[in-house]
């Protein structure tokens, strides 16, 4: 390049939005995905400046900003403790693309491993768990518009790997291990929360043998559904909390790490290599049209969170964690099928998702 080309370079004019009025800059920002922030902050100091800035999240309250975000709770081995991760979209280079990461929150501490998690709001309540290897009743509620966490009341009971979900204003934590072994859930009581007075109550023991090992729970339609290894269980806690109705349909699919998108429940069988969906409503299982050949080969496990407007996203682990967008609709005739927005890998290294969290954060 001649010294003239680059003289003319250092002379281009400075980009229109420099000059805008600090009021009209705020204002245009704050309608922009949180998403884009981390590349935002790469493009000036004014930027970068400005997404750090409590000027920029005052405006988006009263923009009522409400944007879905997807928090993931990550073990590097599963021995040690929780980190908190978000996705994100990161700059890939500098040919103006960008890509997806999961990006590690820093001011967030180490939580229990095998806890229980529940989006309400623009908080996670994180429940139980193991610390310092043994079981521990404390729960913590964190801010996802500031990346901070507070304790509040404790549990009656310290479980771990319970099922917890939200029911008309109410958590409930459903079983779980009360002794040393994660792998054993001798406990048979039910806790509610309730969110508005924020009190616990210790509801009667349920109607299940004991040793039993919750693999995967959702909730839909005001019910929790529940899979261990032997059996399927649908609950309503709220008319019938201590009757549990086996539902072997539900059951005759091993449905881990699911998430509900328009009351439908979805996984992705890794055995199958296929991502399947079962409606409660016409109590039968179908296979996702469309993703043939588009997500990778070879996962060994996987997790699913709904991701707003009849989408997901869906993690997959082969030596690497991929992330793929999924758009989900029922065609004519009541097929599903499914259209792969992106698929990427979101983070290298021995890490392990325990779980991923949608929450619909007001900022």
């Amino acid at each position: 390049m001649s010294s003239s080309e680059t003289r003319a370079q250092k002379k281009q004019p400075p980009s229109p939005i420099s000059s805008l009025p600090e009021e009209i800059f705020v204002d245009i920002v704050a309608r922009v995905s949180r998403s884009y922030y981390p590349t935002l902050s790469q493009v000036s100091r004014r930027f970068r400046s400005l997404v750090a800035s409590p000027e920029l999240y005052a405006r988006r309250s009263v923009l009522r900003r409400t944007e879905q975000c997807i928090y993931v709770a990550i073990s590097k081995d599963q021995t040690s403790d929780i980190h908190w991760f978000t996705l994100c979209i990161k700059p890939n280079g500098g040919g103006g693309t960008s890509d997806h990461r999961l990006v590690h929150i820093p001011s967030l501490p180490p939580m229990p491993l095998q806890g229980s998690y529940v989006a309400v709001g623009s908080s996670i309540f994180v429940m139980g768990g193991f610390q310092d290897w043994s079981i521990t009743s404390s729960v913590s509620l964190i801010d996802c518009r500031s990346h901070t966490a507070q304790p509040l009341a404790d549990m009656p009971k310290a479980v771990a790997g319970s099922v917890a979900q939200v029911i008309d204003g109410k958590i409930y934590v459903i079983g779980g291990a009360n002794g040393h072994s994660p792998m054993k859930s001798r406990s048979r009581t039910m806790m509610e929360f309730d969110i508005e007075t924020e009190v616990w109550k210790l509801k009667s023991r349920l109607d299940w043998e004991q040793g039993k090992v919750w693999f995967s729970s959702v909730a839909m339609g005001g019910k929790i559904y529940m899979r261990t290894c032997y059996n399927s269980f649908v609950c309503d806690p709220v008319t019938s909390p201590d009757h549990f109705v086996k539902d072997e349909v539900l059951h005759s699919k091993e449905w881990l790490g699911s998430c509900v998108v328009e009351d439908v429940l979805f996984y992705y069988d890794v055995r199958g290599k296929c991502l399947r969906a079962y409606d409660p409503k016409l109590r039968s299982w179908g296979v996702v049209n469309g993703l043939e050949g588009l997500l990778p080969r070879g996962c060994s496990w996987s997790k699913a969170a709904s991701y707003g407007g009849g989408k997901m996203v869906l993690f997959m682990q082969t030596e690497e964690i991929w992330c793929a967008e999924i758009a989900v609709e029922r065609r004519q005739g009541g097929d599903i099928w499914g259209t792969v927005e992106w698929c990427e890998v979101v983070l290298g290294g021995n890490f392990r998702i325990m779980d991923c969290v949608p929450v619909a954060v007001l900022l």
